[in-house]
């Protein structure tokens, strides 16, 4: 298997200089959703960390929403690439660190939120339960874990080679920068939700995000949960 921090995918990162706010941390932290609104909070005294900041996307808008926004990135060179973008901007602070060791101290962080990021597998001996775990860890008492789950049709999967029944190993013939890299994949809501539960988690909200982008269906389930 390929190494997790392959060639394809930190030149990927380190060729992006503008960047935008998702469509999940738009909707997650602006949006008008029956069953999520944070419009009214106060994140002013709150830390944020993103797991797996891809190029930086999120951050602007966390910092511009008043956190103290963390971030981590397999990487030294994407790190250090996306740190120079937000040189002017003093809460924002990034670092090297993967979805199962992100180098902080349990009971650091209001909110954990990662997008398109815990489903990696940086080795074989790991599983998505030392992810959870680990987010769990360094949530404070009362934080809230958000973010997104891979679906077992997206895109992504295509023409994946099969290790167990949750995970594989991508091919990612559409955009080719994952290729090597080992995959935990769920098939129902009620997988993802009873993973949540038994690491801890309360309050837990599944929802399923499916999108084809003519072409490429991008599916996964959202989530939020509550330490």
């Amino acid at each position: 298997m390929a190494a997790y921090n392959n060639q394809k995918y930190i030149d990927h990162y380190l060729n992006i200089k503008d960047v935008y706010p998702s469509v999940f941390s738009l909707k997650m932290f602006l949006g008008n959703n029956p069953n999520l609104d944070l419009r009214d909070k106060d994140f002013s005294d709150k830390k944020i960390l993103d797991i797996g900041f891809g190029d930086g996307r999120d951050l602007i808008l966390f910092s511009r929403l008043g956190f103290q926004a963390y971030g981590v990135e397999i990487d030294e060179d994407v790190v250090n690439h996306t740190s120079s973008k937000f040189s002017s901007i003093n809460n924002i602070k990034l670092s090297i660190g993967y979805n199962d060791k992100t180098g902080f101290e349990p009971n650091t962080f209001d909110y954990v939120y990662s997008v398109a990021a815990l489903m990696y597998l940086r080795n074989e001996s790991l599983n998505v339960h030392d992810i959870l775990n680990h987010s769990y860890d360094i949530l404070k008492e009362g934080g809230m874990f958000m973010g997104t789950f891979a679906r077992y049709d997206s895109h992504v999967v295509k023409d994946s080679t099969k290790v167990d029944n949750h995970r594989i190993i991508l091919k990612d013939p559409y955009y080719n920068f994952r290729e090597g890299q080992l995959y935990h994949i769920y098939f129902s809501k009620n997988e993802l939700e009873k993973d949540l539960i038994n690491v801890g988690f309360k309050q837990i909200k599944i929802f399923d995000y499916d999108v084809d982008w003519f072409g490429t269906r991008e599916t996964f389930f959202i989530f939020t949960a509550q330490k």
